[in-house]
């Protein structure tokens, strides 16, 4: 008992140390206690409670294989007495199968811990969870029940027998469940959110964003709501704008509602959908800041209408004066004002933008750009460099930097570099660029296989997958294959008339495809993505 005090107080000293060193530095704190364990393990190594505590300290830190040898370790060693202690080791190594999803070992150890205690309620919740998920709704129905007998007003055992019903196609008996918990607890957030994930399940998406809009409302959910809007709107934005828009008729004074349309319609690159929504609350006075009318700014220089922008980004800029963002959309919109190439008006602008912060990427990159179009190709490479060296994993800097050595400055090794580093970055984002630099080394086949990726990663809505496919095609010279994702980019609502008929920035751009006889065609067709609606 005295060689146990000790060492809880021992752990103790620890924690307290990292605390006293940085209250706010968690990873020393795990690491001091995690340390006592070792070290006392190490004198110990038969301690089955120490193994035990540190095996929840390992899950906890997801190091799931370490904490699965702790804990089976504790299950051999501990004797059958410790009833309390093997309770916990075996729900501690059920949840670690059930993150392996080996559901039938979880379940096993979750049927060895209802041995010791069969009234605990803490195994039936995790074998109904595990059977679920391995799909034997029958098991999991049964064990939500039995809490649902013990507890009557388990709203999570509610929702676990509506998710079942659901996945079984039992539609009235899924909503009676999440129904009778909205009944029990109107004023408990998270009901309603499980009410919408059961209506997913039931493929009622409207229902769904119905249920989310309604949530917002009920307390402060922290932001889930709109969280699981924008999800769901990946592969169902027509339901959850259609939700939006009854909403909106429903309390045209309410600006957060326009904002969330507009704000949804931005993601999609809907220009003139979301532009509507802008409009509306700058006009009627629902909702006024800087972010609204940059965005207005943006719509609109998008749209083609240079002048209109220009007037919303000076309301942007008095607004928010040091927010370097609407400097950079200000020198792009000035740059095409009149008969554009309006250069000295607008790289004074993105000066501007510098001046609050000499190494604001976006702007280095966007004055580099500048003097790329004016043929400064030296002007442009301090610049370009400046903004990998403020970001070095930054694809965009780092490919432009790379295009510009190979293609102005003939320095291929320095290219070479700059793309192949780009290789290492995350490629699971359009902004990796993973694919234009692939093609810049020769790689073509596996840059199309990566757009084909971005393409089904990146749900076909707003068409931003198709276009970024549409301008590397473009720049491998396969105008025809350009054109084919062009058509798919339209089709889907991609709205940007700037991005498909002007745009010819290096690198994401649908230069190419301008001189084909189809490329015109396709413009024609899809002039309602370039409308206010």
């Amino acid at each position: 008992m005295k060689f146990r005090k000790l060492f809880v107080l021992a752990l103790m000293m620890a924690i307290f140390t990292c605390f006293a060193t940085s209250a706010q530095n968690s990873d020393k704190i795990t690491q001091a206690v995690m340390k006592v364990y070792n070290d006392h393990l190490i004198k110990n190594p038969n301690d089955y409670s120490t193994l035990f505590m540190r095996a929840n300290q390992l899950f906890y830190n997801n190091d799931y294989d370490a904490a699965m040898a702790d804990v089976e370790r504790v299950i051999q060693l501990a004797p059958s007495k410790e009833t309390e202690l093997l309770f916990d080791a075996y729900l501690l190594r059920g949840k670690l199968y059930e993150m392996k999803k080996d559901y039938q070992a979880a379940m096993a150890d979750f049927d060895k811990a209802a041995e010791i205690d069969p009234k605990s309620l803490s195994w039936v919740d995790m074998k109904g969870y595990c059977a679920y998920k391995s799909g034997d709704y029958e098991v999991a129905k049964k064990q939500f029940e039995t809490i649902l007998q013990q507890q009557p007003r388990n709203y999570e055992a509610m929702f676990n027998l509506g998710c079942i019903a659901a996945k079984q196609g039992k539609e009235e008996e899924a909503m009676k469940w999440v129904n009778n918990a909205i009944s029990l607890y109107p004023a408990e957030v998270k009901v309603y959110l499980n009410r919408g994930y059961v209506q997913e399940l039931l493929g009622k998406y409207r229902d769904a964003s119905d249920t989310y809009l309604i949530s917002m409302g009920v307390t402060d959910d922290n932001g889930e709501s709109i969280n699981r809007l924008f999800t769901l709107a990946r592969d169902h934005y027509d339901d959850v704008m259609g939700s939006l828009r009854t909403v909106i008729d429903e309390n045209p004074r309410n600006g957060l509602f326009y904002r969330l349309s507009s704000a949804l319609a931005l993601n999609y690159k809907h220009y003139g959908q979301a532009l509507r929504d802008l409009k509306v609350m700058t006009n009627n006075n629902l909702m006024e800041y800087s972010t609204i009318y940059n965005d207005e700014a943006m719509c609109l220089f998008q749209l083609g209408d240079y002048d209109q922008a220009y007037n919303y980004i000076n309301k942007a800029i008095a607004s928010d004066a040091t927010n370097p963002d609407g400097y950079v959309l200000k020198s792009m919109i000035e740059l095409r004002q009149g008969k554009g190439g309006n250069y000295k008006t607008a790289l004074a602008t993105l000066d501007q933008a510098l001046a609050l912060n000499q190494d604001y990427v976006p702007a280095l990159l966007t004055k580099a750009r500048m003097m790329i179009a004016q043929k400064k190709y030296k002007e442009a490479l301090p610049l370009v460099t400046k903004a990998v060296n403020a970001e070095p994993e930054n694809a965009d800097a780092l490919m432009l930097r790379g295009w510009l050595n190979k293609n102005h400055l003939k320095n291929n090794a320095a290219a070479k570099a700059d793309f192949e580093k780009v290789l290492t970055l995350d490629d699971s984002e359009l902004t990796s660029l993973t694919g234009f630099a692939l093609h810049e080394l020769g790689r073509d086949t596996e840059a199309t296989a990566w757009g084909e990726k971005m393409i089904k990663i990146y749900v076909p809505i707003g068409g931003e997958a198709y276009y970024y496919a549409a301008a590397l095609q473009a720049a491998m010279g396969n105008k025809a294959q350009g054109i084919k994702y062009l058509e798919s980019c339209l089709a889907n609502g991609y709205g940007g008339l700037y991005d498909i008929k002007l745009n010819d920035a290096p690198y994401v751009n649908l230069a190419p495809l301008r001189t084909e006889s189809s490329f015109n065609v396709l413009l024609n067709n899809s002039q309602f993505n370039f409308q206010e609606r």
